[in-house]
């Protein structure tokens, strides 16, 4: 049941934290929003040791509710321009960058 909770109340936050920063149609702040909760997902991730009530409100809690891959979906396949296909290929590419800096690297 703690688990649960914990998922639960990071996921709202993460959530009212994106419905209070981004506004409809705004992409620019949508992808800013998805790269800010995909480098917090790797941070905590890669380079944190927290408990695992914390790992779970922060990263399939706090940092899915905050990200949303359906409004970038949406945003897609409204408008299938070339525009929308860079904006979707971009947040991806730029979601991997941001994850392979924030990895740690190996040691040989």
């Amino acid at each position: 049941m703690k688990r649960l909770l914990a998922v639960g109340l990071g996921g709202a936050l993460g959530s009212l934290i994106r419905y209070l920063t981004v506004s409809k149609g705004d992409e620019i702040s949508l992808f800013l929003v998805n790269i800010f909760g995909v480098a917090v997902a790797g941070f905590i991730a890669f380079r944190l040791s927290t408990s695992e009530l914390t790992r779970l409100a922060l990263i399939p809690g706090f940092a899915a509710g905050l990200t949303t891959f359906s409004s970038v979906a949406v945003i897609h396949v409204e408008d299938s321009s070339l525009r929308s296909i860079a904006y979707f290929f971009g947040s991806v590419l730029v979601s991997l960058l941001i994850l392979f800096a924030i990895k740690p690297k190996a040691k040989i």
